[in-house]
């Protein structure tokens, strides 16, 4: 069983990673500004969104040569990258590496037939960028939106949301709600719109007056399906336990320690040895502990114990948000904790970590099937945490 890469809206290929990337302060300070081949990443991806479209494009030989060029390109501004900037924060160099190897294997498949697999692979690219985009709040900014009228409106909120423009992704994501059955939007892409909401509740707005809200009035209608009210009123009670919670020290007197012991607090009963009906009681509760372990990693300063268990956490929590926007997140900030503190108690923990979530997302009914690939990565990831 291998792990399925999910289709996304063409015109997000790569580009709500470069949002991402450029979304931190940190990464623009002490390393080299990527403005300026970020622009030259937004060319290629202008070039090869027309073949990204539909499958027949892209398969198509004539277009070969083209799509090959905007390829290799990519690879190119991205290794630039990788040497360039992003080198202080390790969240953003897992991410970005974890894109290069992305786009390195997209391109490796285009090249050896697999061109409709590598067509999916550039497409999912999109999930990679919204974990860090929703990380901190952020006003909306102005980004061209898609142009091509045949977009589904998820894909389109999706867009929107990893160029955060989050109010227009809102609207998009309760149409399809509350349109529901009518605009034939499936049960799987409702799930999908709702996950979406939480995150900006939790995290965007922190609006949990307004997430309670929100989510019980989810939860009467009576034309969603039972399991999908039964989540909605799950989350409605957990954002309404947060809207009654004393108001929090100001972010600017936060320090390492209290951020993470806060999000240790919301976690303390959470249970991540496996996946069960804690999925539902805990998510809102994880959303928001992400946020915190997100703001210890932000805060100034080098590495420290309470950056290597913000990490260690972060990895384990993605893997359980119940949400397919963080694409492999949890390996990114696991992959980031051993490389950046080898040999330590955290890095031992996250490699347990890694090793766990490697062998669930590659089991099925035939049993655990970890490709040689995966398994040669955690050999050489155990040298370094042990």
């Amino acid at each position: 069983m291998s792990r399925i890469f999910p289709s996304r809206v063409a015109q997000s290929l790569l580009l709500g990673v470069a949002f991402a990337l450029l979304a931190s302060p940190r990464a623009q300070c002490a390393d080299e500004d990527p403005r300026a081949e970020m622009h030259l990443l937004a060319k290629e991806i202008t070039a090869l969104q027309k073949f990204l479209l539909t499958d027949a494009e892209f398969t198509a030989s004539k277009n070969d040569a083209e799509i090959k060029k905007s390829l290799d390109s990519l690879n190119e501004h991205l290794g630039y990258l990788g040497k360039k900037s992003f080198t202080e924060d390790p969240a953003l160099k897992a991410n970005l590496s974890l894109l290069q190897q992305h786009l390195s294997d997209a391109t490796r498949s285009f090249r050896e037939g697999g061109k409709s697999y590598s067509r999916q692979m550039m497409q999912s690219s999109l999930q990679m960028c919204i974990a860090c985009h929703t990380r901190r709040k952020a006003a909306d900014f102005s980004w061209p939106e898609p142009d091509a009228k045949d977009i589904p409106a998820l894909d389109r909120a999706d867009f929107l949301f990893a160029t955060r423009q989050f109010s227009k992704g809102k609207e998009l994501y309760e149409a399809a709600i509350s349109g529901f059955p009518e605009n034939r939007t499936s049960q799987w892409s409702l799930r999908r719109a709702m996950a979406s909401l939480a995150v900006f509740y939790a995290r965007v707005s922190e609006d949990p007056k307004g997430g309670a809200e929100y989510f019980a009035k989810l939860a009467s209608m009576e034309k969603l399906p039972i399991y999908l009210k039964q989540e909605s009123s799950s989350w409605a009670k957990e954002f309404a336990a947060w809207a009654k919670e004393a108001p929090k020290a100001t972010a600017a007197k936060a320090t390492e320690a209290s951020l993470l012991a806060e999000g240790k607090k919301l976690l303390r009963h959470d249970d991540f040895t496996m996946v069960s009906e804690l999925g539902q009681s805990f998510h809102v509760r994880r959303l928001r502990a992400s946020a915190l372990f997100h703001r210890v990693l932000e805060l100034p300063g080098g590495k420290s114990p309470s950056k290597a268990a913000a990490l260690l956490y972060l990895g384990q929590i993605y893997p359980r948000i119940s949400s397919n926007m963080f694409f492999r997140f949890g390996e990114m900030y696991l992959k980031a904790c051993i490389t950046e503190y080898p040999k330590s108690g955290s890095s031992k923990a996250c490699y347990v970590a890694l090793e766990f979530i490697t062998a669930e997302g590659f089991s099925g009914s035939s049993g655990t099937n970890i490709p040689d690939d995966e398994q040669v990565e955690l050999m050489r990831l155990k040298r370094i945490a042990y």
